[in-house]
């Protein structure tokens, strides 16, 4: 079978169990007409005889099925922006850092995607319910804005200034929670590692966020908000206020030290 007709998604992990149940059929079929008959214990042999021999010859095709089943729920999780699409919009700072994989984001791999559910619980006990949503439908309405025929304009949905907007309020409110910066540390660690997701195919089975890696995601959270602070602080403090960008510029600092 040519990749351009492969099945995608559930329907290759259907075929590939298509093909071997058609195989294993094929086999009693042929052991049936050969003995007359089969019992119980020649198709427990038989079965086992069929996978010791033909494992070898079938496993590029059992990996290729189960890397493309992968992808596609990796791909769902990462795509659902319908109902959480201000998820979205927040990692895309750090997306850099996960992992390279084929079309999509990534390229470090600092981080894994297990991340990401630890990540927007914290998110949202940090801002509280009630702006958590309000981020989430404000999220949708830019979306909308930015809607293709084909789904959505990233690009242009990340460098909407609502967008900017959004986040940065978001971010004022995170680095107060961090006034304690070694103690929500820990918190936001113990958070993001008792809620990791499912690994893809097992290879960062045993991940965990680290100090190091909280440093790396948070430096790349607020690489925006560090940047406007640099070039133009004047309008962050005249709508924050004084205070509010003062505790961000100690948060920055000492997560330079981290």
């Amino acid at each position: 079978m040519s990749s351009s007709n492969a099945p995608a998604g559930p329907k290759a992990c259907e075929a590939i169990a298509n093909t071997m149940i058609g195989h294993f059929t094929t086999r009693l079929e042929v052991e049936a007409a050969k003995r007359g008959a089969l019992t119980a214990d020649d198709i427990r042999h038989l079965a086992e005889a069929v996978m010791t021999a033909e494992f070898g010859r079938f496993q590029s095709t059992y990996r290729r099925s189960y890397d493309t089943c992968s992808a596609t729920r990796e791909a769902k999780q990462w795509e659902s922006t319908r109902k959480r699409p201000f998820d979205r919009v927040l990692m895309k700072a750090f997306a850099h850092l996960f992992p390279p994989r084929q079309g999509g984001d990534g390229g470090q791999g600092l981080l894994s995607r297990r991340v990401i559910p630890g990540f927007n619980m914290a998110i949202d006990k940090m801002i509280g319910p009630a702006l958590y949503e309000q981020c989430q439908s404000k999220s949708q309405a830019i979306l909308d804005r930015h809607r293709t025929g084909s789904g959505h304009d990233w690009q242009a949905i990340h460098a909407d200034p609502q967008t900017h907007a959004l986040t940065t309020d978001v971010l004022m409110v995170v680095a107060h929670y961090f006034g304690n910066f070694e103690r929500r540390r820990e918190w936001l660690l113990a958070v993001v590692n008792s809620h990791l997701g499912k690994s893809a195919d097992g290879a960062d089975g045993h991940w965990q966020l680290t100090e190091h890696g909280f440093a790396e995601l948070m430096r790349a959270l607020f690489a925006d908000l560090r940047a406007t602070l640099i070039s133009a602080p004047a309008p962050l403090r005249h709508r924050y206020g004084d205070h509010s960008v003062d505790t961000v510029e100690v948060f920055l600092r000492r997560l330079d030290r981290a």
